[in-house]
């Protein structure tokens, strides 16, 4: 699949206006705090992810490390390693992410950060 065409679930630490502003581009993306689900387990929002075919963006990396090392299911992970943290800067490197159009698989992790894109995948 593409990435403009992914479905997302956003992490409860990715700000509401980031979430705004890819909705405004088209992206199928639901909000955990909007669904009620702030505070529950990484676990718990990998599985809604995977049953609902979304890659989780994020700016936590325990996502990565229950996948990789616990072997936890997941559809995918779009984790943002930004040293700028600022709102403009999270969207500016998104934008330029999504422009690129690159054919993801099930079970990558993309590790964004302020000047590059690294994908691997997770081993089941």
């Amino acid at each position: 699949m593409k990435s403009k065409s992914l479905r997302l679930l956003a992490d409860e630490n990715i700000s509401p206006r980031i979430v705004f502003h890819l909705r405004q581009k088209g992206m199928d993306i639901i909000d955990a705090k909007e669904k009620g689900w702030q505070g529950s387990s990484d676990k718990y929002l990998m599985e809604k992810a995977f049953d609902d075919k979304r890659f989780i963006l994020t700016n936590d990396s325990d996502f990565g490390t229950l996948a990789i090392n616990e072997g936890i299911p997941c559809f995918g992970i779009i984790y943002m390693r930004l040293k700028d943290f600022k709102i403009s800067n999270a969207v500016a490197v998104l934008e330029k992410f999504f422009e690129i159009n690159i054919e993801l698989k099930e079970g990558a992790l993309v590790v964004l950060d302020d000047a590059r894109v690294r994908i691997r995948t997770i081993m089941r």
